[in-house]
């Protein structure tokens, strides 16, 4: 999948944001501060296996991209800015949230759950939406620790 943002052009593989949306369901599920009702529906089919195997996980990316060619998915609200430090890390920033040094790996991952929260209902603000998201890349840093 290619997007476009502030003017430069970024690409992720499909099966990678697949995988990346998982990571964000299970944020939700388990680590999140607060609780939210936010999962992803077309996840549901892997995660009822007792069992996954990689042909799963193509399986789910197929369906994933399906709802991206239907424009039934979306992780980049409008008003979102990227900026590329020197250190090739990332400010991703939406309205009054900044986030800074944010590296590769977590920049996809932030904005599923960004999106997600904007989306939800009942609304949630602004600065409940910075701290449950400075939370999640703590957890996300922290993962290997856990």
């Amino acid at each position: 999948m290619e997007f476009i943002v502030s003017n430069k052009k970024y690409s992720i593989l499909n099966h990678e944001l697949y995988i990346n949306y998982l990571m964000v369901n299970e944020y939700f599920r388990e680590h999140s501060k607060y609780d939210y009702d936010i999962t992803f529906d077309f996840l549901n089919p892997l995660l009822e296996k007792d069992r996954i195997d990689f042909d799963d996980i193509l399986e789910g990316t197929r369906d994933l991209e399906v709802l991206i060619e239907k424009e039934e998915i979306n992780f980049i609200p409008a008003g979102l800015r990227i900026d590329e430090h020197l250190n090739d890390n990332f400010r991703i920033s939406y309205q009054t949230l900044e986030f800074k040094n944010v590296n590769v790996g977590e920049a996809v991952p932030l904005l599923i759950a960004l999106t997600s929260l904007l989306n939800h209902k009942p609304i949630v603000s602004l600065y409940q939406i910075e701290e449950e998201l400075n939370h999640f890349l703590e957890k996300f840093r922290t993962y290997v620790e856990d």
